[in-house]
């Protein structure tokens, strides 16, 4: 089988993780889960001693540490020499045969058995920028878009409860540039390699939606990727909420932020998939106003009730 990486596109606090983990615990799929936080938990590794404790180790054990440099390197989108421009490298490279370290999924791959990687970076200008590379030109790997939207009156509180420097109008503004940047990419992109996903169906009718995704993935559905908690998971990052399970699952303790900012919620919500609509309870009439006054009603496709 062709290999391919899926790109999960959309705003933060979507149901991304929760989209990566379910096509992650596939047999033939891979979730990297924000693969694009790896060249910083590298370069900060003091700031980041739990990762490279835990998750880190696969990725050490997996690749040389020559090998693991360039993957950082190439995932970075920095500059690989000094005083010479990232796309005259590229340029440079390509035509002399020795661009292997632009080509990240393609070393990824080389060190796994899956044929699918699933990447929830979710912003356009890291998906734009990857599929530039010469794997994905060439037509050596095929890459595949997953515009997963939610409504964005959940997206508004998920950000408030998690941010105490959050506003509305900081919210509104980012979201609107931000919906905008991912229906421009997605209405670009070839229609048989693109789906759109709505978080509410995906976690209300999570069989449903996993079959029309691994249908357009040409993957045969497993009912056991719904149980993702029992699958094991070394992408970077990622929602600590819906990573909570997992820990619950290992008889691990979660995340302290689990808590803090979700309260008993994780806790009471036991092993099963749940659609999240606590913004209805939570989100003040006031604020829901003023995010549609702000964004022009935008969000009226994107409404569920």
């Amino acid at each position: 089988m062709k290999k391919k990486v899926v790109f999960i596109l959309g705003i933060g606090r979507s149901g991304s993780t929760l989209l990566n983990y379910i096509l992650g615990s596939h047999p033939d799929c891979f979730d990297l889960n924000e693969i694009s936080k790896l060249p910083q938990f590298y370069r900060h590794r003091h700031r980041h001693r739990d990762f490279w404790e835990e998750t880190g180790k696969f990725w050490e054990e997996k690749f040389t540490p020559e090998e693991l440099k360039m993957l950082v390197a190439g995932l970075s989108n920095r500059r690989i020499t000094p005083y010479i421009p990232l796309k005259v490298e590229r340029f440079l490279r390509e035509i002399s045969g020795t661009d292997r370290i632009f080509n990240s999924y393609s070393l990824i791959f080389s060190k796994l058995d899956a044929t699918v990687l699933i990447d929830s970076s979710k912003y356009v200008d890291w998906v734009s920028k990857k599929l530039q590379s010469k794997e994905f030109r060439s037509g050596q790997i095929d890459g595949y878009l997953i515009h997963l939207i939610r409504d964005g009156r959940a997206v508004l509180n998920s950000y408030l409860r998690w941010d105490k420097n959050m506003t509305v109008e900081k919210f509104s503004h980012r979201w609107s540039r931000l919906m905008k940047e991912d229906e421009n990419l997605f209405n670009q992109f070839p229609s048989e390699r693109k789906m759109m996903v709505r978080y509410e169906e995906l976690a209300s009718e999570p069989k449903a939606t996993t079959e029309k995704i691994c249908q357009m993935l040409d993957l045969e559905f497993q009912p056991e990727m719904l149980e993702y908690w029992k699958h094991e998971h070394f992408g970077i990052e990622g929602n600590f909420g819906t990573r909570s399970l997992i820990a619950k699952y290992k008889s691990q303790k979660s995340d302290s932020k689990v808590e803090e900012v979700h309260g008993d919620y994780y806790q009471k919500q036991g092993f099963q998939i749940k659609l999240d609509l606590r913004w209805k309870n939570e989100l003040d009439p006031e604020k829901i106003e003023e995010f549609y006054r702000l964004t022009q009603g935008e969000n009226k496709q994107y409404e569920w009730d």
